[in-house]
């Protein structure tokens, strides 16, 4: 149960980090790091590398939502079937998550680095 817990608590801790990278990337991208506001870098980065940094954290969080969505698949399926007890609608709204989860993933797999 320990190793769980610690698995757990690591891959939310790196979510929340991811997120707050891409969140403070997101706004130095839009905000700070502008041309017209005479700023062309922070930290080291320009525009273009806050973007990569933005877009990377991105695919981070995206990732380790589905990781942590998986740890805890046996209480959202505890959920789902309270409130979605029709079987069928159930199973439909699973393919439908499963498919959002492949279209924010797959054209990242194809991308060339």
């Amino acid at each position: 149960m320990k190793d769980k817990m610690s698995r757990n608590m690591i891959v939310d801790l790196l979510m929340f980090v991811a997120m707050a990278l891409t969140s403070i990337s997101g706004y130095l991208v839009k905000c700070v790091v502008r041309r017209s506001r005479g700023i062309d870098s922070f930290m080291g980065l320009g525009r273009h590398g806050w973007r990569e940094v933005h877009l990377w954290a991105g695919i981070v969080v995206v990732v380790l939502l589905a990781v942590h969505v998986y740890q805890h698949r046996a209480m959202v399926d505890a959920w789902f079937r309270k409130h979605v007890p029709h079987s069928p609608t159930r199973i439909a709204l699973y393919v439908v998550l499963i498919l959002l989860l492949a279209a924010s993933v797959l054209p990242w797999l194809t991308m060339e680095i």
